[in-house]
């Protein structure tokens, strides 16, 4: 009787009905919920042909590695929102030698964007099992009437308890101003309850460790990490996030 009292309960589906470790997953969304790449990759080609451009697997190619650089600056502040979205392109153009309006390349690139709802292989089934034993909510950067469209279409807003963007916030992830927002706007909020999900080590992971928050570092890309930003998890998938839920509460 005393063990079952403490030891995590399970149903015949193996869910937690009982103890947990955690109460509040806080998910990353780009390329932890929503497929940012594929969004990516099909807006860039519409938007390049609507203005019959060339675009082919070479620009593709460069054009993500210059926006992950331009977001990267951001996270550092280096670099303000507003620039980035139209340096980015004015970037790619320079590069590849491409004489196009960055600006109007930008508001349509930005549209098609914000219209494209593709969901992580997997995320929607386990977040319609997680929801039933835990609170979910979005932290994510990005321009929140591309997030919240992208969110609401995928039908991902409708599992979330609360969706927090940096540009309605008015600070980044990693930023600690970000976290603290968050962290103010969930009731009853409790750090060792609650766990960071994402994709990014810079911006999800260490914007987690440095709240004092546990962490779960989704490498999609099974890159060995040689940043000194050290993680409290690490999965390769996000169906994989269920077991390691139902690991940490067997392990208290």
């Amino acid at each position: 009787m005393f063990w079952n009292s403490i030891l995590p309960l399970y149903d015949s589906s193996e869910r937690i009905i009982g103890m947990k470790k955690y109460e509040f997953l806080l998910f990353d969304a780009d390329n932890t919920l929503l497929d940012f790449d594929e969004n990516e990759r099909v807006s860039l080609l519409d938007t390049f042909e609507h203005f019959g451009l060339p675009c082919t697997e070479e620009v593709l190619g460069l054009y993500h590695e210059i926006n992950i650089m331009y977001w990267e600056m951001l996270s550092r502040k280096e670099i303000e929102r507003d620039a980035l979205l139209i340096k980015r392109f004015e970037t790619l153009f320079e590069r590849v030698g491409i004489k196009a309006d960055p600006v109007a390349t930008e508001n349509h690139y930005r549209t098609n964007l914000g219209n494209g709802c593709q969901i992580m292989e997997g995320a929607m089934e386990v977040l319609m099992e997680l929801k039933k034993d835990y609170k979910l909510y979005v932290i994510t950067n990005g321009v929140a009437k591309t997030q919240h469209n992208r969110l609401e279409k995928s039908g991902l807003a409708e599992l979330m308890e609360d969706i927090f963007i940096s540009d309605e916030i008015g600070y980044n992830k990693p930023d600690r101003e970000f976290f603290e927002y968050v962290e103010s706007h969930i009731p009853c909020f409790e750090h060792e309850k609650a766990l960071v999900i994402g994709d990014s080590l810079f911006s999800d992971i260490r914007g987690g460790v440095e709240f004092g928050l546990d962490t779960c570092y989704l490498n999609i890309y099974h890159k060995p990490n040689t940043s000194e930003i050290i993680s409290t998890y690490e999965i390769q998938d996000i169906v994989e996030l269920p077991q390691l839920l139902k690991n940490t509460a067997k392990e208290q």
